[in-house]
């Protein structure tokens, strides 16, 4: 098996000022028999000066909604965000599957523990928190998220970590197609199986946000 190790600095302006973005690739040559979001080939870390998580490489990063490669009509994440990992493998190609995403955004706009936690997603006033309290940070959940257009529906959860002044936004989506609207036979069914293993890629993820500054690893409320 062989390794090879990339660092790939990215600089980039956002409304909380100059923030320097570090990502380490380290692939590896083995192949999964069965691809999908759980068994990465490779995997990247994103570090942050706040905070730090693995994710696999079959995820793209973004940090403006033009870097997405993953096109779709409901994108994996809607702005504003700071970075968006979205997922660009092809493991559900032909299905009605449209795009995956995790929307990370610093929100300097919620200063206070009880502003984070509790203030609800834009437009979903009547969606309340579940609230968790940890030694050194707190986290919350809303949930369930959804969206629809014109035959395109996304489901989701919106989490919060608060900790030492500092608001983070963390939001899952799933999209995809109405497969109804395909002729019998056009392409294969995005199954509820295929969904529920989507959602514990993307939640694999959070369960690997790391505090950078005191190294404690995130517990955020199930959804």
């Amino acid at each position: 098996m062989r390794t090879r190790t990339a660092i790939l600095v990215i600089t980039f302006f956002a409304i909380i000022g100059a923030v320097f973005v570090e990502v380490t690739i380290t692939r590896t040559s083995a192949i999964s028999p069965t691809p999908s979001l759980l068994t990465a080939t490779s995997t990247a870390t994103l570090s942050t000066p706040q905070i730090t998580f693995p994710f696999p490489t079959n995820y793209g990063l973004a940090t403006t909604q033009e870097q997405i490669l993953a096109k779709a009509y409901i994108p994996p994440c809607n702005e504003p965000f700071n970075y968006c990992l979205y997922y660009n493998g092809s493991a559900y190609k032909g299905t009605n599957f449209e795009s995956a995403g995790l929307r990370i955004e610093r929100r300097s706009d919620l200063t206070t523990s009880e502003s984070c936690l509790t203030t609800p997603p834009a437009n979903r006033s009547r969606l309340s928190a579940t609230t968790t309290p940890h030694t050194g940070y707190a986290t919350s959940v809303f949930s369930p998220l959804g969206d629809a257009a014109a035959g395109h529906y996304a489901n989701g959860a919106l989490y919060r970590l608060f900790f030492n002044g500092t608001c983070y936004e963390f939001e899952t989506r799933v999209g995809e197609t109405q497969f109804a609207n395909y002729p019998p036979g056009a392409i294969q069914k995005f199954t509820d199986a295929n969904r529920q293993a989507v959602f514990a890629g993307l939640q694999s993820i959070l369960d690997r946000v790391t505090i950078t500054s005191t190294g404690a690893r995130v517990q955020f409320p199930a959804s």
